[in-house]
């Protein structure tokens, strides 16, 4: 129940703001008196919709709530509603106030990029920026689908695999040549042209043209079988099956969907979900099910909007995007998008038989995550319960950190925390920190650097646990009252005398030891927290060590990069022939100018 007079007093503050607004496009932020930005959002005319907050019709319980806590309203002017539509997008994404529609997981998605600018193209996974000498095919939904076709594809068109590093310096071919995965361009098993021609095929292939690489397929493996070359025959007869088999399912459902990208919305108990289906050249790439928080919103519409806005932030915009609502701002998104791209994007309701069946399936795998994702998160929550009563904490547990290091005797020592909440683990706060302190095999001064540096960065838990035993909590415990936080919870976790799995101990700042049965889930979602938290320390301790192990000479070379230390080692072979290297040898090398050579030069005379 919201207090009245909070509620009265927010406001009060908005109408006192009202009449410094200007009546033009913009954005607003709503700021509560800690200076926190509570909401974000756009406006045609910035006073009326601003003075709309102060009225009392338009309250829903969570828009009292944050209407109690505004303190100020600042406010950004913009030319037209477009940019201020843009604005409000790239302002939530930086800040994610907690009154906002916001993506749980803004990832970018994985494309297959097509390697065009090399006398040897090949495919491989790609995420993140473009590069405008490359082809990319997608996005498609998750890392899965695109191995799953890269897979498809390696064995249908053989392109290489290897790096232009081993591209260069085989000797003979390598395993994917001989189960014929790759026809081996690095030992001239295959001519360019040859090569150039399954490069084209393949293109044709992923632009949709399936029937004709195919037709081409069965004329080859007629041929081979006409010349009694049987093996070549069933080589294309199995690359034939392939291509049929892959995307076999969604082929009639697909085939007139060029370059779109789907949207389903579903909500369940207040809870939302959007289904992403990507489909290009009448192909399905995948969907996705995104969660989405609601703080104040309650159109479906205006939900899917807001969420669609801040999907492309981080994506490329396709130019159909499909929807399964009505959008009460649609031409203003296409205009935005207009303005973003600088090309026509069409927005359209899914009202085609062949849009609305994908709806329909996308509205039916939407529904069951989120309903198997409400129900996990039940779970957890009465499991939080549980972990408050069991170890006597005066706070409700929403959201906890835990912490653990490692290191090869006292080597690449890493420190690190994963957090959880009651939708379980939140990868994207993970955090690690590379150990500064000299003594890199003491664990209690590790633990110390460790929470003392995240402490710094506000913003902290209501439960700490530590991966380790009495030492480990009691110098944790010293951190936190040096720092003034022993309101925030404190446990430790310790293997058994013999360290053996479940036989954890469970240790409070007050010297209890708490004991938990084996048949207890809450003894089961602990460990699942410690494990969790050990192996992403172990996997970052990997990284340090697999970089420091690579880690030459070369790289300490002033002006040298990654590119340069690679034409290095392709043109002298070995560090004990570049080290003996005169001037007039290392000016030959590619990329190297004069100014470099003899930074190298003398950078190894030195030394």
């Amino acid at each position: 129940m919201i207090c009245n007079n909070k509620l009265q007093q927010g406001i009060n503050n908005i109408k006192k703001t009202v009449n410094t607004l200007p009546n033009s496009s913009g954005v607003y932020k709503m700021i509560s008196v800690t200076n926190e930005i509570l909401y974000i959002g756009k406006a045609k005319n910035l006073a009326k919709r601003v003075s709309s907050y102060a009225n009392p019709l338009r309250f829903n319980n969570r828009l009292q709530k944050m209407i109690s806590l505004i303190d100020k309203i600042e406010y950004i002017s913009t030319p037209d509603e477009t940019k201020a539509l843009l604005l409000e997008a790239s302002l939530i994404k930086e800040i994610k106030p907690k009154f906002n529609i916001l993506l749980k997981d803004d990832k970018t998605y994985p494309n297959i990029e097509f390697r065009l600018g090399h006398k040897w193209p090949q495919i491989k996974k790609h995420r993140g920026k473009k590069n405008d000498k490359h082809c990319y095919y997608g996005p498609f939904a998750s890392a899965y689908h695109v191995n799953v076709t890269l897979d498809t594809l390696q064995k249908i068109f053989a392109l290489r695999t290897c790096s232009d590093y081993e591209l260069l310096n085989r000797k003979r071919p390598c395993v994917q040549f001989q189960i014929q995965r790759c026809s081996a361009p690095c030992t001239g098993e295959i001519s360019a042209d040859a090569y150039q021609e399954i490069v084209s095929n393949l293109q044709s292939y992923m632009n949709g043209k399936n029937s004709n690489l195919i037709n081409s397929l069965i004329k080859e493996m007629n041929t081979a079988s006409k010349e009694l070359n049987y093996e070549r025959a069933a080589n294309f007869r199995d690359k034939i099956r392939s291509l049929e088999k892959t995307y076999h399912a969604f082929k009639n459902l697909y085939k007139n969907i060029e370059e779109s990208d789907i949207f389903s919305i579903v909500c369940i108990n207040n809870h939302i979900a959007v289904e992403v289906t990507f489909c290009r050249n009448g192909q399905n790439f995948g969907s996705n099910t995104n969660y989405v928080e609601n703080k104040i919103e309650e159109d479906l519409g205006i939900i899917l909007q807001k969420f669609i806005l801040q999907f492309y932030t981080t994506q490329n915009i396709p130019k159909k995007i499909i929807v399964s609502h009505n959008m009460p701002e649609k031409k203003l998104l296409e205009r935005a998008f207009f303005t973003k791209t600088k090309s026509t994007i069409e927005i359209l309701l899914a009202t085609k038989a062949d849009t609305k069946l994908i709806v329909k399936e996308a509205i039916k795998t939407a529904e069951k995550n989120l309903a198997k994702k409400i129900s996990e998160m039940s779970k957890t929550k009465s499991l939080l319960d549980n972990l408050k009563i069991k170890f006597n904490f005066i706070n409700n547990i929403n959201n906890i950190e835990v912490y653990d290091n490692s290191h090869f005797s006292g080597k690449e020592a890493v420190g690190s925390y994963i957090v959880a909440n009651k939708e379980g683990f939140v990868k994207d706060k993970y955090r690690k920190f590379n150990i500064k302190s000299s003594n890199t095999q003491d664990d209690y001064s590790m633990i110390q650097e460790v929470l003392t540096r995240r402490i710094k960065h506000g913003d902290l838990p209501d439960l700490i646990i530590i991966d380790g035993g009495k030492g480990q909590l009691s110098k944790a415990r010293e951190v936190l009252e040096k720092m003034n936080l022993l309101n925030i919870n404190l446990i430790s976790i310790s293997k058994g005398k013999k360290r053996n799995a479940e036989n954890e101990r469970f240790y409070c700042v007050n010297g209890r030891e708490i004991f938990l049965k084996k048949n207890n889930p809450l003894f089961y979602y602990l460990l699942r927290l410690r494990d969790e938290a050990h192996r992403y320390a172990i996997n970052n301790h990997k990284i340090v060590r697999k970089k420091n192990l690579f880690t030459s000479e070369i790289d300490m070379i002033p002006n040298v990069g990654a590119k340069r230390k690679k034409n290095l080692l392709l043109y002298f072979k070995s560090l004990e022939e570049l080290k003996n290297a005169t001037l007039e040898k290392l000016c030959k090398v590619p990329g190297i100018s004069k100014e470099t050579a003899i930074d190298i030069y003398n950078f190894f005379d030195k030394n």
